[in-house]
């Protein structure tokens, strides 16, 4: 196993930096600016998101046969690796503290069942824009893709001591310009990562923020606790999906094709479906019968 799959495994995310050049970065950020009518001048007054952008979008469908990313994520997730058609495009758009697999609840739903094949459906975000100009990152617990359990009152009385003596030595180092500035970890995104702990010992896993450059991509397990933090200027951002070809794929389309008909996702252009096929990337698109309960379609 490659030390970039362990580290994906493991902790639910790995950080390509530079994946699209500069160059790339800036032709698809002017794309989403000319697409949706929202650029840098609107930030903080209009936000712009587009559901199913990169399939419905001919100008950004590159992106989902990249080279580099293609070889990743299949370094990643094997060779069966498909895109599952889940995209958006954003401008100035943030989130709070969420997933993005179809069931979101630790432990609850067909996507958290891996008695038949694992669950290894892939966010990959690209970003569009400096850190200097947008304050933009993304905070992940590392871990939450697997197991979660928040600490109790006197686990965190235990643990909490710890954080305030680290927090004060990297708020120090990064004084002295020799780390970034810290953020103490919040409580409620402080959690137990791994079963069964031993409080007195195991660390808990606490939230990492992960700067973003023009072009930096960053792939996690869609069961990742993440989020979008606040930023100061304008972000731009591109979202794809891929998984092994398995039930949590094809689930995980249906979910989105017809459960979250509000989000308008459909058949792809048969170009992009036949060029899918070419490069062995086509996923099946599900019997909307045979999805799991949960993502039953909604009655009419």
């Amino acid at each position: 196993m490659s030390g970039l799959r362990a580290q994906f495994e493991r902790d639910g995310y790995v950080v390509i930096p530079s994946l699209l050049t500069r160059t790339e970065a800036d032709y698809y950020r002017s794309e989403i600016i000319k697409l949706s009518g929202v650029g840098d001048a609107d930030y903080g007054s209009k936000v712009f998101e587009c559901p199913d952008g990169v399939s419905k979008h001919r100008e950004f469908w590159p992106l989902i046969f990249h080279e580099k990313l293609i070889e990743v994520v299949r370094e990643l997730l094997g060779p069966t690796a498909r895109y599952t058609q889940h995209s958006d495009l954003h401008a100035h758009r943030i989130g709070g503290w969420h997933r993005d697999s179809a069931c979101r609840k630790f432990g609850e739903g067909a996507d958290w069942d891996e008695s038949r094949a694992p669950y290894l459906v892939t966010r990959v975000a690209i970003y569009l824009q400096t850190f200097a100009e947008s304050g933009s990152s993304l905070g992940v617990v590392p871990g939450s893709h697997r197991f979660e359990r928040r600490l109790t009152d006197a686990e965190w009385a235990s643990w909490e001591p710890r954080f305030r003596w680290e927090h004060r030595w990297k708020k120090l180092r990064h004084r002295l310009g020799l780390g970034p500035e810290p953020r103490f970890p919040p409580r409620q995104m402080t959690m137990w990562t791994t079963p069964d702990p031993n409080p007195s010992r195991t660390r808990p896993s606490v939230p990492v923020w992960i700067k973003t450059e023009p072009g930096d991509c960053i792939l996690f397990n869609q069961r990742l606790y993440h989020c979008a933090s606040p930023i100061r200027g304008p972000k731009y951002a591109v979202y794809l999906s891929y998984a092994p070809e398995n039930e949590h794929s094809r689930n995980h389309m249906g979910y989105y094709r017809h459960t979250r008909t509000d989000l308008g996702y459909g058949p792809l252009d048969p170009e992009l479906a036949e060029t899918l096929r070419e490069r062995g990337l086509f996923l099946d698109a599900p019997d909307p019968s045979k999805l799991p309960s949960e993502f039953a379609i909604p009655a009419m």
